[in-house]
């Protein structure tokens, strides 16, 4: 009996709103449900990744329930939802006027909304958890920046702290750049105020300690959990080669595939030199260059003027809907800019040529795998020229890639969803004992 209500009282609500939520904690929610616990699962977004396969995966999973925010709330209700957050959303990131701001304070003032995150909030918090029951509430990491309204994620988090729950905030990336100023924006180095509202939150897990120095300037050292990657630990990833799609068929069989993934626009890029470099790898005749834009800045303009300039069998761009594990399973060689996706083609030892130089960053990959970092056109020039006369040559210096992956993947080793779990049921049971 007691066995029975300690599994009853192991329940978990998981918030998703985009891919990169997807990426990190439908792993976590995987385990969560092999280790014969209950989840409700809903999918905060007004996008189509309830259409996403692995959210239709988790969905057929035991004791996992997914919700639809857009079959949840009215369409009155839905509109008010999304308008809020661009609204919040528009005000934080300044891509609102202050007087068109004020404007909205006057019809939509602190009071009413939340009325509106109360409603939503209790709603969500009596469908995840029976009465008189202890669990956790999980997040991603939500900043300031986020879409998703900081006030929203605070109601949730005060009223379930009330009944009882505990609150984790789970990654949202894996840091793939080791220096600090890496967005178009940033001219300052030092404690990021995006981050100081992570202490809302119980518990921070982050993968490595890239991540995890970011908060500390903010909150309790105790607070902070390090426990490796969920999205490029070896059980996820052997589960997830087995639910991708099937992969585009493409004709040239023989060719050596070479996957170039690039980044968001408000990462700097130094694209005439990419098209340079584009020119030059597809000059090999038996290599196919295959170009993956980022999903949420696919087809950036300046790609579009190179693709106009550029013509020729040997270059392609992939669709938005191709994923990058499916990419990654079919390449050859990756050219990478500071992309975590790159992080599953080491773990794999997939050759990764890390181009620090057509980029203003410094990447984790080059930091630890110096055979890995391309210093300028001639080091890929080389690289490629090596991998296509012999592709069977050994690219890593296996200490090297041992090193990268037990300091930013598996960390401390590589049984990092069972950490994850852990954390998260062992204070479920912590609220409970709490509680009582």
């Amino acid at each position: 009996m007691q066995a029975t209500r300690l599994r009853l009282m192991r329940q978990a609500l998981f918030f998703l709103r985009h891919y990169n939520d997807i990426d990190h904690i439908v792993p976590v929610i995987y385990k969560w449900s092999r280790s014969g616990f209950r989840c409700t699962v809903v999918l905060i977004s007004f996008s189509s990744i309830a259409r996403d396969y692995r959210i239709q995966f988790i969905a057929s999973l035991a004791g996992v329930k997914v919700l639809n925010i857009q079959n949840i709330l009215t369409t009155a209700d839905q509109c008010r939802f999304r308008f809020l957050s661009l609204a919040l959303y528009g005000h934080s990131g300044r891509y609102i006027s202050h007087s068109l701001y004020h404007l909205f304070e006057v019809f939509w003032p602190v009071r009413t909304r939340m009325q509106f995150w109360d409603k939503l909030a209790t709603f969500l918090l009596k469908t995840a958890f029976p009465p008189d029951s202890a669990g956790v509430v999980v997040f991603d990491w939500v900043s300031q920046k986020s879409t998703l309204p900081i006030e929203f994620v605070r109601h949730v988090l005060a009223l379930s702290r009330k009944q009882g729950h505990i609150s984790v905030s789970l990654p949202h990336g894996d840091s793939p750049h080791y220096n600090e100023l890496i967005r178009n924006h940033e001219f300052h180095v030092g404690p990021q105020a995006k981050y100081a509202h992570s202490d809302m939150f119980d518990y921070i897990v982050c993968p490595n300690e890239l991540c995890a120095k970011r908060y500390r300037p903010f909150i309790d050292e105790a607070k902070i959990k390090i426990l490796g990657s969920p999205r490029y630990n070896d059980e996820w990833l052997n589960v997830l080669h087995r639910l991708l799609p099937p992969p585009v068929t493409r004709k040239h069989q023989q060719k050596i595939y070479i996957v170039f993934f690039l980044r968001k626009k408000e990462f700097s890029l130094f694209w005439d030199e990419i098209q340079r470099v584009i020119r030059m790898v597809i000059q090999f005749e038996n290599i196919r260059l295959i170009i993956k834009p980022h999903t949420r800045d696919y087809l950036q303009t300046p790609l579009k003027q190179i693709l106009r300039q550029i013509q020729s069998s040997r270059l392609e761009v992939a669709q938005d809907s191709e994923h990058s594990a499916s990419l990654i399973a079919s390449a050859d060689m990756i050219i990478d800019v500071a992309t975590s996706v790159a992080f599953e083609a080491v773990k794999r030892g997939i050759p990764v040529l890390s181009a620090d130089y057509l980029h203003a960053g410094y990447s984790a990959i080059s930091h630890y795998i110096p055979e890995s970092a391309m210093h300028c056109r001639d080091d890929i020039y080389h690289a490629v020229r090596s991998f296509a006369e012999n592709p069977h040559r050994p690219f890593y210096d296996e200490r090297h890639r041992a090193d990268f992956i037990r300091h930013m993947l598996d960390v401390p080793d590589k049984y990092v969803l069972e950490r994850y779990v852990g954390l998260l049921a062992g204070h479920v049971q912590t609220a409970k004992k709490l509680a009582a």
